[in-house]
């Protein structure tokens, strides 16, 4: 095996592993070694699809044989903490999926430990490192809008998909055990892509969850307001709206930008120069235009077989991987990783005040009726 490449072992082999496997035959420098699940069945195939020399249901003896310089843990979050710090005292830096971990304590814990060691552990945001994405970025710091004033962050889910009916059909998943239950599982790049333009270390968070009307015995829908000192955000989580989308609207001070992931597009909303009626021809023609161009870059792309669903997730796996080899620094910096799960923590802790406020009222209600 070539010294220069970095050894990497897989824990937790069920949907999303075999994205990272998938993505991770791509990366020259990586050498998946070893994956490992509870059942060593699930490890056994996983290992089989994509050609990696061994397979475990003992994280232990994994590290042990295997000697990773890189560990993804891709199990449920309770776990996250846990196997976190067991590949860190195993001198292995650390790539966890969303969300982080169960809570800002937990967060703390594992990037402690991490920093004492000189290790790193990222976060698996890998939704803002989509080419869609990273150009808004790009647009953003060269001006293209002027100041960031708001971030419209839309995240639509299928309760009719197979993860979805799991939800439903089994009480005891351990989805329903996390504080902030289907919410926490998601919505993690949504607010990752609204703290993308807000700097402050612990914005204001207002949030309200609630019940869709013939849905399922648990919260489905989610309001949050996230408010900075020089910008706010709007995140909507919805398992009723259709069609179902991965969208933001950046609006500036001068101009917006519309990212749809699910297109892979960002398009730039402006003001009309001409007036009256020639107002809506031209804003038509500029929108006709970008289309246009939006359809021509993703043929290309097609054509050339660069239209990955998990582009970001490879790219983000590419650069925490540089960090590691040139002790360079993080795609997605620990502090990140700690303040998106602190105001995840606050998200939850409003939504439960709310619903506690709104219990309250309906027996007020029913007391003075009778």
């Amino acid at each position: 095996m070539d010294s220069n490449r970095l050894r990497v072992a897989l824990i937790g082999c069920g949907q999303i592993a075999d994205a990272h496997l998938q993505e991770l035959r791509r990366i020259p420098q990586a050498s998946v070694v070893g994956v490992c699940d509870v059942h060593i069945d699930l490890a056994r195939q996983a290992a089989t699809r994509f050609g990696v020399p061994k397979a475990f249901d003992d994280v232990g003896s994994m590290l042990t044989a295997t000697r990773p310089d890189v560990v993804h843990i891709t199990t449920p979050p309770h776990s996250h903490r846990a196997l976190a710090l067991q590949c860190l005292a195993s001198r292995a830096h650390v790539y966890v999926e969303k969300p982080f971990t169960i809570d800002a304590g937990e967060a703390t814990e594992v990037i402690d430990a991490a920093e004492a060691r000189g290790l790193r552990v990222c976060l698996g945001h890998d939704q803002l490192f989509d080419p869609a994405w990273q150009e808004c970025r790009r647009r953003v710091a060269d001006g293209d809008i002027g100041s960031v004033i708001h971030v419209d962050a839309l995240q639509g889910y299928d309760l009719a998909g197979p993860f979805g009916r799991l939800l439903q059909d089994e009480p005891g998943h351990w989805v329903h055990r996390l504080p902030g239950g289907l919410f926490q599982n998601v919505i993690s790049h949504a607010l990752a892509r609204i703290l993308d333009f807000i700097p402050d270390r612990l914005p204001a968070v207002s949030a309200r969850w609630s019940m869709a009307p013939d849905g399922p015995a648990f919260p489905t829908e989610l309001r949050v307001l996230v408010a900075g000192g020089s910008c706010t955000g709007h995140l909507t989580f919805s398992t009723r709206v259709r069609p179902l989308r991965r969208s933001t609207r950046v609006l500036g001070s001068s101009c917006a930008l519309d990212v749809d992931l699910d297109a892979r597009t960002v398009t730039l909303d402006r003001a009309a120069a001409l007036p009256g009626p020639l107002a809506k021809v031209e804003l038509t023609c500029d929108r006709f235009k970008q289309a246009g161009r939006h359809l021509t870059v993703n043929l290309t792309r097609l054509g050339r077989h660069e239209l990955h669903y998990f582009e970001g997730m490879h790219t983000l796996f590419c650069r925490f991987y540089e960090a590691i080899s040139t002790d360079g620094p993080m795609p997605v910096p620990h502090r990140d990783a700690f303040r998106a799960t602190r105001v995840m923590d606050t998200v939850f802790a409003s939504c439960r005040s709310a619903a506690q406020m709104v219990a309250s009222d309906r027996e007020l209600v029913s007391g003075s009726a009778q």
